[in-house]
């Protein structure tokens, strides 16, 4: 599920709609733009892993973690029932699971009512930085080289720093 879609971008943006095939490519290719810098994609997907507990905790290979469906010790084969999720790391209540193997099955990303408003903002100015670009190139035949604003690069180091 995306967390930011171009009809949204569209009514915010009061977009012509002469040029909606063109603008749904630089959305797309906006998105791709942010998710490679991020590092990670945006919208919300299923996982599944193998994670060995050290220290009575684990930590996820995703960030941002919105439903965490089932733990399951594979030592034992038996539900894991009580532990505390804090971002990427699983703490886990029972001092007997130390050193054994959790199946982890979660649910991580962003829904479209938990993507960041300074993330989601960074989406949009990118988005009109991006088209103008393009009818810029379009226009004449001078490559330039597009160069993201301090603003919003900042915004988008903070989430790839979360991820780290």
């Amino acid at each position: 599920m995306k967390p930011f879609t171009f009809e949204e971008l569209q009514k915010i943006l009061e977009l012509n709609a002469n040029e909606i095939d063109t603008d749904i490519l630089i959305f797309n290719a906006t998105l791709s733009y942010i998710e490679n810098l991020l590092g990670y994609q945006l919208d919300d997907k299923n996982y599944n892993e193998l994670q060995t507990v050290k220290d009575c905790q684990v930590f996820t290979d995703h960030e941002n973690i919105s439903e965490m469906i089932n733990i399951i010790d594979m030592n034992t084969k038996l539900r894991v029932p009580n532990c505390v999720i804090d971002g990427r790391r699983i703490i886990l209540l029972d001092p007997k699971l130390e050193g054994h193997v959790l199946f982890l099955n979660y649910n991580a990303g962003f829904l479209d009512s938990t993507l960041p408003a300074d993330l989601k903002e960074a989406i949009i100015k990118l988005f009109v930085l991006k088209k103008k670009d393009f009818l810029k190139k379009q226009n004449s035949e001078a490559d330039t080289p597009f160069e993201i604003p301090a603003d919003i690069q900042s915004v988008i180091y903070i989430y790839r720093r979360k991820c780290l």
